[in-house]
C-alpha cells in the first residue's frame, strides 16, 4: 500500500509541475543570474554553465525586439554568433531560453514535444504570467546582470 501511495504521490508532483510550468533545473548553473523586463514585468533568468551563456552574459545590457513565432516563442537574430553546444533536447518547457543555430536567441513560452536542435542557455526561474507579459507580436525585453 505505502508503494503505491509513493508513486502516487510521484505522478501527483510531476503533474503539478506540468501545469504550473515551473522550471525544474537539472543543469549546472552559473553564479550570474539576468533579470529581463518585458513591459512592467520582471523576470529572472538562470544562466546554465556553458559557453554559450557565458557568451551571452558578455553582451549585457541588452535591448532587443523579440518576434513571434508559432505562438509559442519569441526570437531574435544576434549580429553576432555564439559559441554553439547544440543537440536535439526533445521537449521544450515554458521559460527556456535557447540557441538556435549560432545566432537566434529563443524564449518559449508554451511546452511542447521538438525534433529540433538547440543550444541551452537558460531559464526562466518563475514562469507565472509570462505569456501574458510577452502577449502577440513583437515585444521588447531588456537583459541585464543583477547584482
Amino acid at each position: 500500500m505505502k508503494k503505491y501511495f509513493l508513486i502516487l504521490l510521484f505522478f501527483t508532483i510531476m503533474a503539478c509541475n506540468s501545469v504550473y510550468g515551473d522550471n525544474t533545473i537539472t543543469m549546472n548553473t552559473l553564479n550570474t543570474s539576468v533579470s529581463l523586463k518585458i513591459n512592467n514585468e520582471e523576470y529572472k533568468l538562470i544562466l546554465y554553465d556553458n559557453q554559450t551563456a557565458k557568451d551571452f552574459l558578455s553582451l549585457m545590457p541588452l535591448t532587443i525586439t523579440m518576434n513571434d513565432l508559432n505562438a509559442n516563442e519569441k526570437y531574435y537574430n544576434l549580429s553576432k554568433n555564439l559559441t554553439t553546444q547544440s543537440s536535439r533536447v526533445g521537449s521544450i518547457k515554458t521559460g527556456d531560453f535557447m540557441l538556435y543555430g549560432s545566432n537566434c536567441l529563443v524564449l518559449f513560452y508554451e511546452s511542447f514535444s521538438t525534433s529540433y536542435s538547440y543550444t541551452k542557455i537558460g531559464c526562466i526561474e518563475n514562469v507565472s504570467g509570462l505569456k501574458d507579459s510577452l502577449g502577440r507580436g513583437s515585444v521588447q525585453i531588456t537583459f541585464s546582470v543583477n547584482n
